[in-house]
């Protein structure tokens, strides 16, 4: 049986709408933010630049923050999917480039506060006092946090584990087979955001119409298009039942990336 670990995007993968841009269009305005999408996807602007402008721009209260979020709907498969990776053991974590007080608090409305609580949430951090957004990005990287080194680091981890599991079992009449096991990295996002892991997760959940779709197309990149997480349940299930295998996996995804779509790369969300 595989071990399956998931990470997931917040914003516009988990959250119908980008929480984040809903709060920095009311500073900077939609249409400067995005012309700065295109310059970001064009490689004229790091995604961390964008970020300090935008949050700089940012002029409510918590409070005035949080009611304009709360008509964002969640991903309409997203409970069902929680409740199953919960059931099952399978790790998740959300990773985010938006910040871990809005997406502690918007959780919350779905899955109760105490929930919530247990969530592992890899995001920014935000303080916001008065009407001033302050952040502290999660590391220096052009990305203000780099998506792909939690999955790297889980990678390394479990080769350790396995590594030390293999010298207690090497002397058991535990077969080869037995103590091989598949180690299955799952990302699911949408934006621009998510580039920097789309080469490294063994499964990747590419939001339909969204900028990550469009990159992976353009870029050639293995994806599975998704609308919601009760294709992405499915999927782990099949995984995790046997009933499907990665090289299926690897074909559908590669058959995908290279399908012939017309992609105006140009057009951003």
């Amino acid at each position: 049986m595989p071990h399956i670990e998931v990470f997931s995007d917040f914003d516009g993968t988990i959250s119908m709408e980008d929480t984040g841009c809903v709060l920095i269009d009311t500073g900077v305005g939609i249409d400067k933010r995005k012309e700065m999408d295109k310059q970001i996807m064009a490689h004229e602007l790091t995604f961390l630049e964008a970020m300090g402008t935008w949050w700089g721009s940012v002029n409510l209260t918590f409070e005035e923050g949080l009611e304009l979020l709360r008509p964002i709907e969640i991903d309409s498969g997203f409970i069902r999917f929680y409740e199953y990776v919960k059931s099952n053991n399978i790790p998740f974590s959300i990773v985010s480039c938006g910040l871990d007080v809005i997406i502690q608090s918007y959780m919350s409305w779905f899955l109760g506060e105490e929930e919530a609580k247990k969530l592992i949430i890899r995001a920014n951090f935000g303080k916001i006092e008065g009407r001033q957004w302050n952040v502290t990005y999660w590391d220096d990287s052009p990305h203000s946090h780099d998506k792909s080194v939690c999955i790297r680091e889980s990678k390394e981890q479990f080769k350790k584990e396995m590594f030390e599991r293999q010298k207690e079992k090497e002397q058991s009449e535990e077969t080869a087979e037995e103590r091989a096991q598949e180690h299955i990295i799952v990302f699911c996002g949408d934006g621009i955001s998510d580039l920097s892991a789309a080469r490294e997760a063994d499964v990747l959940f590419a939001r339909n119409g969204k900028n990550l779709e469009r990159y992976c197309r353009t870029h050639k990149i293995p994806f599975t298009p998704f609308d919601n997480f009760d294709e992405v349940r499915e999927m782990i299930e099949g995984l995790k039942d046997g009933s499907l295998t990665m090289a299926e996996v690897n074909r559908r995804q590669k058959e995908e990336c290279e399908r012939a779509v017309v992609v105006d790369a140009t057009q951003l969300d």
